[in-house]
Protein backbone atom coordinates (compact mmCIF):
# COMPACT_ATOMS: atom_id res chain seq x y z
CA UNK A 1 0.00 0.00 0.00
CA UNK A 2 2.52 2.66 0.93
CA UNK A 3 4.52 1.41 -2.26
CA UNK A 4 1.28 2.55 -4.42
CA UNK A 5 0.89 6.08 -2.39
CA UNK A 6 4.20 6.82 -3.41
CA UNK A 7 3.42 5.75 -6.34
CA UNK A 8 0.60 8.10 -6.90
CA UNK A 9 2.50 10.70 -5.36
CA UNK A 10 5.37 11.16 -7.89
CA UNK A 11 3.14 10.94 -10.71
CA UNK A 12 1.07 13.34 -9.31
CA UNK A 13 3.76 15.57 -9.13
CA UNK A 14 5.09 14.86 -12.72
CA UNK A 15 1.51 16.17 -13.57
CA UNK A 16 1.53 19.05 -11.90
CA UNK A 17 4.76 19.99 -12.88
CA UNK A 18 4.15 19.64 -16.19
CA UNK A 19 1.42 21.11 -16.30
CA UNK A 20 3.10 24.16 -14.82
CA UNK A 21 6.00 24.22 -17.37
CA UNK A 22 2.69 23.98 -20.23
CA UNK A 23 0.37 26.93 -19.15
CA UNK A 24 2.18 29.18 -16.27
CA UNK A 25 5.44 30.05 -17.81
CA UNK A 26 6.40 31.74 -14.61
CA UNK A 27 6.45 28.86 -12.15
CA UNK A 28 7.18 26.29 -14.80
CA UNK A 29 10.68 27.91 -15.39
CA UNK A 30 11.28 27.88 -11.71
CA UNK A 31 10.28 24.04 -10.80
CA UNK A 32 12.41 22.64 -13.74
CA UNK A 33 15.39 24.00 -11.61
CA UNK A 34 15.09 21.75 -8.84
CA UNK A 35 14.83 18.12 -8.56
CA UNK A 36 11.01 16.75 -7.01
CA UNK A 37 11.95 13.95 -4.23
CA UNK A 38 9.36 12.00 -2.54
CA UNK A 39 10.36 11.21 1.20
CA UNK A 40 8.33 11.23 4.22
CA UNK A 41 11.43 12.79 6.45
CA UNK A 42 9.19 15.88 5.73
CA UNK A 43 5.52 17.16 7.19
CA UNK A 44 4.49 18.56 3.91
CA UNK A 45 6.90 19.80 1.67
CA UNK A 46 10.11 22.03 1.42
CA UNK A 47 12.77 23.32 -0.52
CA UNK A 48 16.54 24.17 -0.15
CA UNK A 49 16.32 25.59 -3.47
CA UNK A 50 17.72 22.27 -5.16
CA UNK A 51 15.00 19.91 -4.03
CA UNK A 52 11.67 19.74 -3.62
CA UNK A 53 10.95 17.09 -1.18
CA UNK A 54 6.98 16.44 -0.71
CA UNK A 55 5.29 13.67 1.71
CA UNK A 56 3.37 11.64 -0.21
CA UNK A 57 0.90 11.02 1.94
CA UNK A 58 0.54 14.76 2.84
CA UNK A 59 0.37 15.54 -1.22
CA UNK A 60 -2.05 12.83 -1.80
CA UNK A 61 -4.50 14.32 0.67
CA UNK A 62 -4.98 17.47 -1.63
CA UNK A 63 -7.44 18.42 -4.08
CA UNK A 64 -5.89 18.76 -7.61
CA UNK A 65 -5.74 22.56 -7.21
CA UNK A 66 -4.62 22.53 -3.90
CA UNK A 67 -1.81 20.57 -5.00
CA UNK A 68 -0.90 22.99 -8.10
CA UNK A 69 -1.04 26.03 -5.31
CA UNK A 70 1.60 23.93 -3.17
CA UNK A 71 3.72 23.90 -6.07
CA UNK A 72 3.50 27.40 -6.74
CA UNK A 73 3.86 28.37 -3.12
CA UNK A 74 7.72 26.24 -2.94
CA UNK A 75 8.28 27.54 -6.15
CA UNK A 76 7.92 31.21 -4.67
CA UNK A 77 10.11 30.50 -1.87
CA UNK A 78 12.96 29.58 -4.22
CA UNK A 79 11.82 33.04 -6.18
CA UNK A 80 12.75 34.87 -2.96
CA UNK A 81 15.50 33.27 -2.15
CA UNK A 82 14.15 32.50 1.13
CA UNK A 83 16.24 29.67 1.52
CA UNK A 84 19.20 32.42 1.61
CA UNK A 85 18.02 34.50 3.76
CA UNK A 86 17.06 33.60 7.02
CA UNK A 87 20.74 34.84 9.06
CA UNK A 88 20.30 34.43 12.64
CA UNK A 89 16.55 34.18 12.69
CA UNK A 90 14.38 31.16 14.31
CA UNK A 91 13.60 28.57 11.32
CA UNK A 92 10.56 27.75 12.58
CA UNK A 93 9.14 31.86 12.80
CA UNK A 94 11.32 33.04 9.52
CA UNK A 95 8.79 29.78 7.43
CA UNK A 96 5.86 31.37 9.12
CA UNK A 97 6.84 34.70 8.33
CA UNK A 98 7.69 33.28 4.79
CA UNK A 99 4.39 31.51 3.99
CA UNK A 100 2.42 35.15 4.78
CA UNK A 101 4.57 36.75 2.65
CA UNK A 102 3.98 34.53 -0.59
CA UNK A 103 0.25 32.85 0.17
CA UNK A 104 -1.62 36.56 0.15
CA UNK A 105 -0.10 37.22 -3.18
CA UNK A 106 -1.56 33.43 -3.77
CA UNK A 107 -4.50 34.13 -3.12
CA UNK A 108 -4.83 37.74 -5.18
CA UNK A 109 -3.99 35.45 -7.94
CA UNK A 110 -7.09 33.50 -7.28
CA UNK A 111 -5.44 30.16 -6.50
CA UNK A 112 -6.92 27.94 -3.83
CA UNK A 113 -4.93 27.26 -0.89
CA UNK A 114 -5.48 24.36 1.68
CA UNK A 115 -7.54 25.57 4.39
CA UNK A 116 -4.62 25.03 7.10
CA UNK A 117 -2.53 27.63 4.79
CA UNK A 118 -1.50 30.93 6.95
CA UNK A 119 -2.88 34.14 5.47
CA UNK A 120 -3.73 37.36 6.46
CA UNK A 121 -4.39 40.91 4.39
CA UNK A 122 -2.36 43.00 6.81
CA UNK A 123 1.13 41.20 5.16
CA UNK A 124 -0.06 42.47 1.73
CA UNK A 125 3.19 43.60 0.19
CA UNK A 126 5.37 42.77 3.04
CA UNK A 127 8.82 40.93 2.99
CA UNK A 128 9.27 38.19 5.38
CA UNK A 129 11.85 40.41 6.67
CA UNK A 130 9.41 42.90 7.58
CA UNK A 131 6.68 40.21 8.57
CA UNK A 132 9.15 38.41 11.08
CA UNK A 133 10.13 42.04 12.49
CA UNK A 134 6.30 42.72 12.71
CA UNK A 135 5.41 39.43 14.41
CA UNK A 136 8.19 39.67 16.89
CA UNK A 137 6.52 42.85 17.61
CA UNK A 138 3.28 41.55 17.63
CA UNK A 139 4.59 38.79 20.06
CA UNK A 140 6.18 41.09 22.17
CA UNK A 141 3.17 43.18 22.91
CA UNK A 142 0.88 40.57 23.42
CA UNK A 143 3.35 39.10 26.25
CA UNK A 144 3.64 43.03 27.47
CA UNK A 145 -0.39 43.25 27.87
CA UNK A 146 -0.47 39.83 29.71
CA UNK A 147 1.98 40.29 31.84
CA UNK A 148 0.33 43.62 32.81
CA UNK A 149 -2.95 41.87 33.04
CA UNK A 150 -1.66 39.61 35.12
CA UNK A 151 0.09 42.16 37.48
CA UNK A 152 -2.89 43.72 37.61
CA UNK A 153 -4.61 40.36 38.52
CA UNK A 154 -2.56 39.54 41.18
CA UNK A 155 -3.09 43.31 42.66
CA UNK A 156 -6.73 42.56 42.85
CA UNK A 157 -6.36 39.56 44.43
CA UNK A 158 -3.57 40.50 47.14
CA UNK A 159 -6.43 44.22 48.14
CA UNK A 160 -9.52 41.23 48.20
CA UNK A 161 -7.20 39.39 50.65
CA UNK A 162 -6.13 41.82 52.80
CA UNK A 163 -9.75 42.45 54.09
CA UNK A 164 -9.49 38.67 54.83
CA UNK A 165 -6.05 38.91 56.60
CA UNK A 166 -7.95 41.32 58.87
CA UNK A 167 -10.59 38.97 59.92
CA UNK A 168 -8.51 36.13 60.41
CA UNK A 169 -5.85 38.00 62.42
CA UNK A 170 -7.63 37.67 65.92
CA UNK A 171 -7.89 34.02 65.38
CA UNK A 172 -4.48 33.83 64.91
CA UNK A 173 -3.32 35.18 67.83
CA UNK A 174 -5.50 33.23 69.92
CA UNK A 175 -2.97 30.22 68.67
CA UNK A 176 -1.24 28.74 71.57
CA UNK A 177 2.57 28.52 71.24
CA UNK A 178 2.54 24.71 71.15
CA UNK A 179 0.58 24.53 67.96
CA UNK A 180 3.12 26.48 65.76
CA UNK A 181 5.85 23.86 67.00
CA UNK A 182 3.57 20.80 66.54
CA UNK A 183 5.01 17.72 63.74
CA UNK A 184 1.29 18.08 62.64
CA UNK A 185 3.11 20.69 60.04
CA UNK A 186 5.24 18.21 58.95
CA UNK A 187 2.82 16.06 57.56
CA UNK A 188 1.69 17.87 54.58
CA UNK A 189 5.40 18.79 53.73
CA UNK A 190 5.68 14.69 53.64
CA UNK A 191 3.26 14.46 51.41
CA UNK A 192 3.92 17.69 49.12
CA UNK A 193 7.67 15.76 49.09
CA UNK A 194 5.97 12.92 47.79
CA UNK A 195 4.01 14.78 45.49
CA UNK A 196 7.06 16.62 44.26
CA UNK A 197 8.64 13.16 43.45
CA UNK A 198 5.50 11.73 41.22
CA UNK A 199 5.62 15.28 39.35
CA UNK A 200 9.48 14.65 39.20
CA UNK A 201 8.98 11.38 37.27
CA UNK A 202 6.37 12.62 35.10
CA UNK A 203 8.38 15.42 33.98
CA UNK A 204 10.89 12.94 33.33
CA UNK A 205 8.86 11.08 31.14
CA UNK A 206 7.27 14.04 29.50
CA UNK A 207 10.54 15.45 28.71
CA UNK A 208 11.87 11.88 27.08
CA UNK A 209 8.72 12.13 24.97
CA UNK A 210 9.61 15.30 23.78
CA UNK A 211 12.99 14.21 22.39
CA UNK A 212 11.55 11.46 20.82
CA UNK A 213 8.98 13.76 19.17
CA UNK A 214 12.02 16.44 18.43
CA UNK A 215 14.10 14.09 16.96
CA UNK A 216 11.68 12.17 14.17
CA UNK A 217 11.99 13.04 10.56
CA UNK A 218 14.93 15.74 11.79
CA UNK A 219 17.58 13.91 9.93
CA UNK A 220 18.16 10.88 6.92
CA UNK A 221 21.03 9.36 5.80
CA UNK A 222 21.09 10.05 1.66
CA UNK A 223 23.00 8.37 -1.37
CA UNK A 224 23.56 8.71 -4.25
CA UNK A 225 20.25 6.28 -5.77
CA UNK A 226 18.13 9.66 -5.70
CA UNK A 227 20.07 11.40 -8.16
CA UNK A 228 19.59 8.70 -10.50
CA UNK A 229 16.34 8.87 -10.78
CA UNK A 230 14.22 10.65 -13.26
CA UNK A 231 12.07 13.51 -12.57
CA UNK A 232 9.23 12.36 -14.43
CA UNK A 233 8.84 9.91 -11.82
CA UNK A 234 9.96 11.69 -8.56
CA UNK A 235 12.39 9.73 -6.28
CA UNK A 236 12.76 6.89 -4.28
CA UNK A 237 10.80 7.27 -1.12
CA UNK A 238 11.73 7.71 2.71
CA UNK A 239 12.06 3.97 3.12
CA UNK A 240 14.44 3.30 1.14
CA UNK A 241 16.69 6.02 2.40
CA UNK A 242 16.71 8.18 -0.81
CA UNK A 243 15.98 11.58 0.40
CA UNK A 244 19.20 13.54 0.69
CA UNK A 245 19.14 17.40 0.65
CA UNK A 246 19.23 19.76 3.21
CA UNK A 247 23.01 21.35 4.73
CA UNK A 248 25.27 19.07 4.68
CA UNK A 249 22.98 16.44 2.82
CA UNK A 250 21.14 16.15 5.76
CA UNK A 251 16.92 16.58 5.53
CA UNK A 252 16.40 19.19 9.00
CA UNK A 253 12.68 20.07 9.72
CA UNK A 254 11.48 22.34 11.65
CA UNK A 255 7.77 22.19 11.23
CA UNK A 256 4.98 23.46 9.09
CA UNK A 257 1.99 25.01 10.75
CA UNK A 258 1.18 26.94 7.66
CA UNK A 259 0.62 23.32 6.25
CA UNK A 260 1.75 24.54 2.95
CA UNK A 261 5.26 23.32 2.64
CA UNK A 262 8.63 24.45 4.65
CA UNK A 263 11.41 26.36 3.51
CA UNK A 264 15.41 25.18 4.94
CA UNK A 265 18.79 26.46 4.49
CA UNK A 266 20.20 26.20 0.73
CA UNK A 267 23.75 26.34 2.47
CA UNK A 268 25.09 25.79 6.03
CA UNK A 269 28.18 28.72 4.93
CA UNK A 270 28.07 32.15 3.58
CA UNK A 271 29.55 31.09 -0.09
CA UNK A 272 27.18 28.37 -0.54
CA UNK A 273 24.30 30.79 0.35
CA UNK A 274 25.29 33.46 -1.81
CA UNK A 275 25.91 31.49 -4.46
CA UNK A 276 22.13 30.12 -4.10
CA UNK A 277 21.42 33.55 -3.88
CA UNK A 278 22.76 35.22 -7.03
CA UNK A 279 22.09 31.60 -8.83
CA UNK A 280 18.32 32.82 -8.21
CA UNK A 281 18.06 36.09 -9.14
CA UNK A 282 19.55 34.55 -12.50
CA UNK A 283 16.83 32.31 -12.71
CA UNK A 284 13.70 34.48 -11.67
CA UNK A 285 14.65 37.03 -13.87
CA UNK A 286 14.48 34.57 -16.88
CA UNK A 287 11.11 33.44 -15.95
CA UNK A 288 10.17 36.82 -15.37
CA UNK A 289 11.52 37.75 -19.07
CA UNK A 290 9.76 34.54 -20.38
CA UNK A 291 6.40 34.94 -18.79
CA UNK A 292 6.29 38.70 -19.37
CA UNK A 293 6.47 38.09 -23.37
CA UNK A 294 3.86 35.58 -23.37
CA UNK A 295 1.31 37.34 -21.08
CA UNK A 296 1.51 35.14 -17.64
CA UNK A 297 3.28 37.23 -15.68
CA UNK A 298 1.63 36.50 -11.72
CA UNK A 299 0.47 40.29 -10.95
CA UNK A 300 2.68 40.63 -7.65
CA UNK A 301 5.93 39.95 -9.82
CA UNK A 302 4.96 42.37 -12.84
CA UNK A 303 4.50 45.03 -9.63
CA UNK A 304 7.76 44.17 -8.29
CA UNK A 305 9.44 44.31 -11.56
CA UNK A 306 7.85 48.03 -12.34
CA UNK A 307 8.74 49.38 -8.88
CA UNK A 308 12.63 47.86 -9.53
CA UNK A 309 12.22 49.75 -12.49
CA UNK A 310 11.66 52.87 -11.07
CA UNK A 311 14.70 54.93 -10.57
CA UNK A 312 15.33 55.13 -6.13
CA UNK A 313 17.37 57.78 -4.32
CA UNK A 314 19.51 56.72 -1.86
CA UNK A 315 18.67 57.38 1.92
CA UNK A 316 22.35 58.50 2.39
CA UNK A 317 22.44 60.42 -0.32
CA UNK A 318 19.74 62.43 0.31
CA UNK A 319 20.95 62.83 3.74
CA UNK A 320 23.88 63.89 3.07
CA UNK A 321 23.45 66.60 0.80
CA UNK A 322 20.90 67.68 3.05
CA UNK A 323 23.44 67.82 5.59
CA UNK A 324 25.77 69.75 3.34
CA UNK A 325 23.51 72.63 2.96
CA UNK A 326 23.25 73.30 6.75
CA UNK A 327 26.64 74.77 6.50
CA UNK A 328 25.95 78.29 6.61
CA UNK A 329 28.48 79.86 3.67
CA UNK A 330 29.79 83.09 2.75
CA UNK A 331 31.56 84.15 -0.48
CA UNK A 332 35.39 85.80 0.03
CA UNK A 333 37.84 87.07 -2.03
CA UNK A 334 40.35 86.48 0.13
CA UNK A 335 40.67 82.50 -1.33
CA UNK A 336 39.67 82.93 -5.47
CA UNK A 337 38.14 79.86 -6.60
CA UNK A 338 40.63 77.60 -8.05
CA UNK A 339 38.26 75.63 -9.77
CA UNK A 340 37.96 78.62 -12.33
CA UNK A 341 41.85 79.52 -12.49
CA UNK A 342 42.93 78.00 -15.17
CA UNK A 343 40.64 79.53 -16.90
CA UNK A 344 41.80 83.21 -16.52
CA UNK A 345 38.88 83.85 -14.36
CA UNK A 346 39.27 85.41 -10.64
CA UNK A 347 35.64 84.23 -8.52
CA UNK A 348 35.41 84.11 -4.80
CA UNK A 349 35.04 80.89 -3.47
CA UNK A 350 32.85 79.80 -0.30
CA UNK A 351 33.44 79.17 2.85
CA UNK A 352 31.95 78.18 6.31
CA UNK A 353 30.70 81.02 8.27
CA UNK A 354 29.72 78.71 11.27
CA UNK A 355 30.49 75.07 12.01
CA UNK A 356 27.22 72.72 10.86
CA UNK A 357 26.09 71.20 14.10
CA UNK A 358 23.14 68.82 13.63
CA UNK A 359 20.96 67.98 16.18
CA UNK A 360 19.55 64.11 15.62
CA UNK A 361 16.71 62.69 17.51
CA UNK A 362 16.40 58.86 17.79
CA UNK A 363 13.43 57.31 18.82
CA UNK A 364 14.14 54.36 21.36
CA UNK A 365 10.74 52.43 21.76
CA UNK A 366 9.91 49.15 22.03
CA UNK A 367 9.42 49.10 18.06
CA UNK A 368 12.58 50.20 17.24
CA UNK A 369 14.46 48.18 14.10
CA UNK A 370 17.94 48.00 15.44
CA UNK A 371 19.31 47.20 11.93
CA UNK A 372 17.92 50.97 10.59
CA UNK A 373 19.27 52.74 13.90
CA UNK A 374 22.92 50.75 12.92
CA UNK A 375 22.43 52.28 9.37
CA UNK A 376 22.13 55.53 10.19
CA UNK A 377 24.39 55.45 13.17
CA UNK A 378 27.40 54.56 10.03
CA UNK A 379 25.97 57.12 8.12
CA UNK A 380 26.80 60.00 10.42
CA UNK A 381 29.99 58.77 11.43
CA UNK A 382 30.84 59.20 7.87
CA UNK A 383 29.40 62.36 7.96
CA UNK A 384 31.85 63.35 10.58
CA UNK A 385 34.61 61.84 8.91
CA UNK A 386 33.80 63.27 5.76
CA UNK A 387 33.57 66.72 7.19
CA UNK A 388 30.14 67.36 5.91
CA UNK A 389 28.67 68.11 9.61
CA UNK A 390 31.58 69.36 12.55
CA UNK A 391 29.31 68.35 15.82
CA UNK A 392 26.13 66.45 16.39
CA UNK A 393 24.39 66.17 19.01
CA UNK A 394 21.84 62.51 19.88
CA UNK A 395 18.75 63.17 21.69
CA UNK A 396 17.32 59.33 22.81
CA UNK A 397 13.86 59.67 23.79
CA UNK A 398 10.92 57.30 24.20
CA UNK A 399 8.16 58.96 25.99
CA UNK A 400 10.53 61.31 27.71
CA UNK A 401 14.48 62.06 27.03
CA UNK A 402 16.75 58.90 27.82
CA UNK A 403 20.00 60.25 26.89
CA UNK A 404 22.15 62.83 25.44
CA UNK A 405 25.33 62.38 23.09
CA UNK A 406 27.56 65.07 21.73
CA UNK A 407 30.09 64.38 18.89
CA UNK A 408 32.41 66.44 16.80
CA UNK A 409 34.69 65.56 14.39
CA UNK A 410 37.65 62.99 14.82
CA UNK A 411 35.47 61.25 17.56
CA UNK A 412 34.49 57.94 17.08
CA UNK A 413 30.75 57.55 17.33
CA UNK A 414 28.97 55.03 19.38
CA UNK A 415 25.22 54.56 19.27
CA UNK A 416 23.58 53.38 22.57
CA UNK A 417 19.68 53.78 22.45
CA UNK A 418 18.21 53.88 25.80
CA UNK A 419 14.54 53.80 26.36
CA UNK A 420 12.08 51.18 25.26
CA UNK A 421 7.74 51.19 25.26
CA UNK A 422 5.86 54.25 23.63
CA UNK A 423 6.81 57.45 21.68
CA UNK A 424 6.26 60.49 22.21
CA UNK A 425 8.66 63.00 20.53
CA UNK A 426 7.32 66.75 21.04
CA UNK A 427 10.18 66.61 23.92
CA UNK A 428 13.14 66.33 22.20
CA UNK A 429 12.32 68.98 19.65
CA UNK A 430 11.55 71.26 22.94
CA UNK A 431 14.77 70.57 24.37
CA UNK A 432 16.28 71.57 21.26
CA UNK A 433 14.54 74.88 20.88
CA UNK A 434 15.56 75.67 24.64
CA UNK A 435 19.39 74.26 24.72
CA UNK A 436 20.72 74.13 21.65
CA UNK A 437 20.33 77.59 19.49
CA UNK A 438 23.48 76.76 16.99
CA UNK A 439 21.62 73.73 15.60
CA UNK A 440 21.78 73.87 11.78
CA UNK A 441 19.44 70.79 11.23
CA UNK A 442 17.17 68.21 12.41
CA UNK A 443 17.01 65.29 11.94
CA UNK A 444 14.31 62.72 13.62
CA UNK A 445 14.34 59.11 13.58
CA UNK A 446 11.40 56.57 14.27
CA UNK A 447 9.49 54.15 12.87
CA UNK A 448 6.08 55.99 13.07
CA UNK A 449 4.43 54.32 16.33
CA UNK A 450 3.12 57.17 17.24
CA UNK A 451 0.87 60.14 15.46
CA UNK A 452 3.70 61.88 14.39
CA UNK A 453 1.07 63.86 11.63
CA UNK A 454 -0.77 65.67 14.90
CA UNK A 455 2.15 66.52 16.56
CA UNK A 456 1.22 69.74 18.92
CA UNK A 457 2.77 72.95 18.87
CA UNK A 458 5.16 74.81 16.24
CA UNK A 459 7.88 74.11 13.72
CA UNK A 460 11.18 73.92 15.15
CA UNK A 461 13.72 77.29 14.21
CA UNK A 462 16.18 74.80 12.74
CA UNK A 463 14.95 72.64 9.33
CA UNK A 464 13.80 69.28 10.07
CA UNK A 465 14.25 65.86 7.90
CA UNK A 466 12.34 62.72 8.73
CA UNK A 467 14.17 59.31 8.72
CA UNK A 468 11.37 56.64 8.54
CA UNK A 469 11.70 53.23 9.34
CA UNK A 470 9.03 50.07 9.81
CA UNK A 471 5.86 49.04 8.35
CA UNK A 472 6.17 49.82 4.60
CA UNK A 473 2.62 51.07 4.14
CA UNK A 474 3.15 53.51 7.77
CA UNK A 475 6.60 54.56 6.24
CA UNK A 476 4.46 55.34 2.72
CA UNK A 477 1.80 57.19 4.88
CA UNK A 478 3.75 59.60 6.60
CA UNK A 479 6.23 60.22 3.51
CA UNK A 480 2.90 61.32 1.85
CA UNK A 481 2.33 63.55 4.66
CA UNK A 482 5.03 64.39 7.40
CA UNK A 483 4.63 66.91 9.86
CA UNK A 484 5.35 70.98 9.11
CA UNK A 485 5.58 69.32 5.24
CA UNK A 486 9.44 68.65 6.43
CA UNK A 487 11.33 66.65 3.74
CA UNK A 488 11.33 63.27 4.70
CA UNK A 489 13.61 59.84 3.88
CA UNK A 490 12.87 55.77 4.08
CA UNK A 491 15.61 54.66 5.89
CA UNK A 492 13.90 50.69 5.91
CA UNK A 493 16.25 49.91 2.85
CA UNK A 494 19.65 49.25 4.48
Amino acid sequence: METNIEKLAADAVAKMRADLILSHTFYGVLISQVEPVITRKVPTMATDGKKHFVNPDWLMAKTPNQRLTVQRHEGEHDARRHHSRRGNRDPLKWNIAADYAINIDLVDEGYELPPEGLVDPKYRGMSAEEIYRSRELDEQHQKKQQQQQQESDEDDEADAGSGQDDELETEQDDETESDAGTGDESEPDEGEEEQDANGGGDADDEGEGDEQVEGAGNSADGNDEAEGETEGQGNAAEDSGDAEGGVNGELSSSGDPGGMGEVLDAAEDEAGLAESEANWERIVHQAAILAEKRGTLPGHVSRDIERAREPKQDWREVLRAWADQGSRKIETWNRPNRRFAGQGLILPSSIRDSINHIAMIVDTSGSMDDIALAAIGRESQTMLDLGIIDKMTVIYIDVVITRIDEWVTGDQMVFDPKGGGGTVLRPAFDYIERELDDVSLIVAMTDNFTDIAAMPGPAPSAQVLWAFTGYPEHVRKHLANPPWDAPAVDIGEH
